[in-house]
């Protein structure tokens, strides 16, 4: 039964090394614990932690509130991402004009936007959802725009050859050519918009994970600390796995990429 949960979560491409990594990762933490007194270990400390977490209701509420807010600021991603990027591929003359300016999207951290973000919006989850928006929507605008202008040669003349014109030859042809690309964006704007999801929780007053974080530092409670952090890096590698690492190699498959 593990097994075939783990073989869920981690469909393909997770070689025996990965789970190598993860053994050495959980040695190296135990052996740091029994080293130094003052570092928590994972099995006696860190999972007592998160057994007294998943029975507070108020650390569910936030977690639920993170849910909901990467759920509405992943779709607002999701659309304006690749409608942005089917824009510049469409119209040149668009991306000449925007092109650079989603790369610069891009290049800025999610943490750097949530000061923007409490400026137009306050301390409220808007700001959170702004934040992740702008974190996250850049490499998807890039990663489709791009998908659509490496379209393969050969694929562009036999449609050509066929009689596949105008825009009929764009949305049947060069659209669909593109989506390996396009999911591969949209895959690295998940883990985009979640790291910039956590940093707009820390820095406003809205509940969610990040918020939990900025209270255990205060409080200086190390145990807690680790605990919520690996949950957070545990949630991202989960739903990678669950959803967009498997969603990548079936359309790699689908497309003829792999065998």
């Amino acid at each position: 039964m593990l097994r075939r949960l783990v073989r869920t979560i981690f469909p393909r491409g997770y070689s025996f090394l990965t789970w190598q990594a993860f053994a050495l990762f959980i040695v190296v933490w135990e052996v740091g614990a029994f080293c130094s007194p003052a570092w928590p270990s994972l099995f006696s400390e860190i999972a007592p932690v998160w057994s007294r977490d998943f029975r507070d209701p108020e650390f569910l509420q936030a977690l639920a509130g993170s849910a909901r807010r990467m759920a509405v600021g992943y779709s607002l991603v999701v659309v304006l991402g690749v409608g942005g990027g089917i824009m510049l591929g469409r119209l040149p003359l668009v991306d000449q004009l925007l092109g650079s300016l989603a790369v610069a999207m891009h290049g800025i951290p999610g943490a750097a936007w949530v000061p923007l973000a409490i400026l137009w919006f306050g301390m409220t989850e808007q700001a959170v959802v702004f934040t992740v928006l702008l974190g996250a929507a850049g490499i998807v605008i890039v990663e489709t725009d791009t998908g659509i202008r490496q379209v393969p040669p050969i694929i562009r003349h036999a449609a050509r050859t066929m009689g596949a014109r105008g825009p009929r030859y764009f949305w049947f042809v060069v659209v669909p050519a593109a989506v390996p690309k396009i999911v591969g964006g949209l895959r690295l704007a998940w883990a985009f918009g979640w790291r910039a999801l956590m940093a707009g929780e820390l820095l406003t007053s809205v509940s969610g994970l990040g918020q939990r974080l900025s209270q255990v530092a205060k409080a200086q409670q190390l145990d807690q600390l680790l605990a919520l952090m690996l949950l957070i890096a545990a949630v991202g590698i989960v739903v990678d796995g669950l959803i967009f690492k498997r969603l990548e190699y079936e359309v790699q498959v689908r497309w003829g990429l792999v065998g």
